[in-house]
């Protein structure tokens, strides 16, 4: 048996290049354009625009052709199109939903033992705190006034 050549191939020389479809696959509007302040004059650019007519851009249909909006349509069963919310729900559907789920009762309610008034179990009194918080502001404010003095 005569044996065959193989060239070898790096793994960086890709098969296929991506550069040569690029051009072919790239957009209208992504085509580059004249600038507006160019050097040339307009008649001259309108005569050359003129005889060389832009190329058309194949579809992506023709590129790709067993890629279609019905055959994607087709993979997807009509119920799940069914399913599908077509508006917003309304803020009044809304609220007329969650009319009937009310407010949950608190259990974990107790009394402050410094000032007697409510709070949560196991959380800082409010009450209590909110007067510590003031008399350590009061005493950061002497403090800045003796230190400007």
């Amino acid at each position: 048996m005569a044996a065959i050549p193989i060239a070898s191939r790096s793994i960086a020389t890709p098969v296929f290049s991506l550069r040569s479809f690029l051009p072919i696959a790239r957009p209208s509007w992504s085509t580059p354009c004249e600038a507006s302040s160019s050097s040339v004059p307009s008649r001259v650019s309108s005569s050359l625009t003129l005889a060389n007519p832009p190329l058309s851009m194949p579809s992506w249909t023709s590129l790709f052709p067993s890629f279609s909006l019905g055959s994607l349509l087709e993979l997807i069963p009509p119920i799940v199109w069914a399913s599908v919310p077509k508006k917003k729900t309304s803020h009044g559907k809304k609220s007329a939903r969650s009319a009937n789920k009310g407010l949950k009762n608190r259990t974990n309610i107790s009394q402050c033992p410094a000032c007697g008034s409510v709070k949560l179990t196991h959380h800082v009194c409010p009450t209590c705190y909110s007067q510590i918080s003031r008399k350590w502001k009061e005493e950061a404010r002497k403090q800045l006034q003796l230190g400007a003095q």
